[in-house]
């Protein structure tokens, strides 16, 4: 997590949003205005702001009773999510197969370098971050402002799921290597190879996550 002096150059909401992708704070768990701004230390008002915009992404959710809790995703909801992830990555890949430079693929092949030395590490967070990097950077670098948009959004309910997911034992390099094959396909300049392969990747990623959730993990 964000280290609590380093929060006056972030925001509260960037602060709460890395500790829930990072799994510092668990699905489930629940928010309270009061505990954060005084752990924090901050006024309630950030708080309180930085959780609506929270609420507004679906991270978190309020419960009757209860008060505001992270979300937890369903078998149904993860399913949803990597079927409309697939299509969009799909199209992200084909799409830079067709415009590809050296900058672009100097760009991406630069996340493999930088997950292959975490990986060695065994640093699952920032694994996960630069995870969460590479496939941004493939939605923007197509160029396709709804893509981008899109992508951007589905991220963050991902990211509820990337650490656990990422924890799996085999999963990182699989992951690595995954990446280098879309990289590869994209290439090629082949839009129908690189779009299958990115594809490819998603439904892995999916079987990753529902086998986390069954298995009792939000991951």
């Amino acid at each position: 997590m964000i280290p609590i002096t380093e929060v006056k150059k972030n925001s509260v909401y960037e602060y709460l949003y890395n500790a829930i992708r990072t799994g510092d704070i668990k699905a489930g768990q629940t928010l309270t205005e009061r505990d954060l701004a005084d752990k924090i230390g901050v006024s309630r008002t950030p708080v309180r702001e930085a959780i609506r915009k929270l609420e507004e992404q679906g991270l978190v959710t309020h419960v009757p009773h209860k008060g505001v809790k992270v979300v937890t995703l369903t078998v149904e909801k993860v399913k949803q999510l990597y079927e409309v992830r697939e299509l969009l990555e799909g199209l992200a890949a084909r799409t830079l197969s067709q415009i590809q430079t050296p900058e672009i693929m100097e760009e991406l092949e630069g996340y493999v370098a930088r997950a292959e030395k975490e990986a060695v590490a065994n640093n699952i967070k920032e694994l996960s971050e630069i995870n969460s990097e590479f496939h941004l950077t493939l939605a923007r670098l197509s160029e396709n402002f709804y893509l981008e948009a899109i992508m951007t959004m589905l991220q963050t309910q991902i990211s509820l799921m990337m650490a656990t997911s990422l924890s799996h034992a085999g999963r990182p390099l699989e992951n690595i290597e995954e990446h280098k094959m879309m990289i590869g396909a994209i290439q090629s300049g082949d839009g129908d190879f690189a779009e299958s392969t990115a594809r490819f990747h998603v439904r892995k990623a999916k079987e990753n996550a529902l086998k986390k959730i069954a298995e009792g993990g939000n991951g």
